[in-house]
């Protein structure tokens, strides 16, 4: 499998310049994929990311049809002003957004001396001072990204954050014209079946607008560093590579969530698409946007969740709760003497409680985490061979490791 963060990229070996003027060479769509951590979804799915596409094949296929179809058309529609759109309706949902969404190009240096590598996404304006809001996987490692604008305008913005456990960036332009800040809407509120709108560049279409409705609540996903994402928000409104970043909007318009990823056996859309909730990411913006890295709470272990058929093939009773398969050294568990032999074995320590809250998965177990902070002391409820135990633990802040979980 993919390494679930690494773009496809198109890499061009820089040639020496000829002798007379260089003609501009057209951008080539560019299609980043990733994938959830291997081993996290069953049934052999692959989840890709939406960080950028490449359909050039596609495009290039269809082009021909698509211009003869203009042509015909073009005297039927001369002169022609479109109708204004309804207040309410899509249409006018989308005019009303659509200039607050942009394209971000990422460029670096290949492996070769002489080559680059691109990748495209989205990106949300979030205010008039030039704060554009993005995922961590859409920015990469790049200090400075470009900014393509509605219009056609492109900037250059410098990255100002990134949370790589959050799988949320901040990058940064000078403050223009073209900026239009989306409202914000109230993730907490959002139920199954409440109408979801998507806006991004999908294959590097920019402006790509689709509709569809909330199809799920409180799903998981994987950050770029390995940490779960946990309480993502599931759409079926097409989303596709190149939509990371961008906005997913309630029917009023307002910004929900952050597009981040899509679970498919073809890595195109199938109708599961995954975004990150608003309120989320707006807790975690003034950091992004001074550059503050942000700690989260970990206890430092790699673990499973504990099902009926792991504990028969194990020989334990217990079937539920999350089975420490290790605790890092020097970490937090470990410092509180939890234990874990490294591979699932009955002798590991079973974690079913936290705080008193009962524990079945490592989901719950990271999204208990996530209302704590670095330095907070909670109280797991363990089993240790046989026996029912407390561990107290103070939360340090998660490491990216193969494997890591809380």
């Amino acid at each position: 499998m993919r390494d679930p963060f690494t773009p496809d990229f198109i890499e061009t070996p820089i040639a020496p310049e000829p002798a007379g003027p260089v003609q501009p060479v057209p951008p080539f769509p560019h299609r980043p994929a990733r994938s959830m951590a291997a081993a996290m979804l069953a049934a052999g799915l692959v989840v890709g990311s939406i960080g950028g596409g490449a359909v050039g094949a596609l495009l290039a296929s269809n082009r021909h049809t698509a211009n003869n179809t203009t042509a015909s058309n073009a005297t039927v529609a001369a002169g022609v002003a479109a109708p204004a759109p309804s207040p309410g309706s899509f249409a006018a949902i989308y005019q009303q957004v659509k200039d607050g969404v942009v394209t971000i190009t990422t460029s670096v240096s290949g492996n070769g001396a002489r080559s680059f590598s691109q990748a495209e996404g989205s990106g949300i304006v979030v205010d008039k001072q030039g704060d554009i809001l993005t995922n961590a996987h859409v920015v990469g490692s790049s200090s400075q990204v470009q900014v393509t604008f509605s219009d056609g305008h492109n900037a250059t913005a410098q990255v100002k954050g990134v949370d790589q456990s959050a799988d949320l960036a901040v990058v940064q332009v000078s403050a223009s014209d073209q900026l239009h800040p989306v409202a914000t809407g109230n993730s907490d509120t959002l139920q199954v079946g409440d109408t979801a709108l998507a806006i991004g560049s999908p294959f590097g279409l920019q402006g790509t607008f689709t509709a569809g409705v909330i199809s799920g609540l409180n799903r998981s996903s994987t950050a770029p560093n390995g940490r779960a994402l946990t309480g993502m928000i599931q759409t079926d409104a097409p989303i596709n590579p190149g939509n990371s970043g961008g906005a997913l909007l309630d029917g009023k318009g307002q910004l929900i969530g952050i597009n981040d990823s899509i679970q498919s056996p073809v890595e195109g859309n199938v109708g599961v698409g995954f975004a990150i909730p608003i309120n989320r990411a707006v807790s975690l913006l003034p950091s992004l946007e001074k550059g503050i890295a942000i700690q989260h709470p970990a206890l430092g272990i790699t673990a499973q969740t504990l099902t009926a058929s792991t504990a028969s093939q194990l020989g334990i009773s217990q079937t539920s709760g999350v089975l420490v398969i290790d605790a890092a050294a020097g970490g937090p568990a470990a410092a509180a003497g939890l234990h874990g032999t490294g591979q699932a074995d009955a002798s590991d320590d079973i974690i079913t409680a936290i705080d008193g809250h009962t524990i079945a998965t490592v989901d719950q177990l990271t999204q208990y985490l996530d209302t704590k902070k670095v330095g907070d002391r909670v109280t797991l409820s363990v089993i240790r061979n046989g026996q029912h135990i407390s561990v107290g633990v103070t939360l340090g802040a998660f490491q990216a490791r193969p494997s890591a979980t809380p």
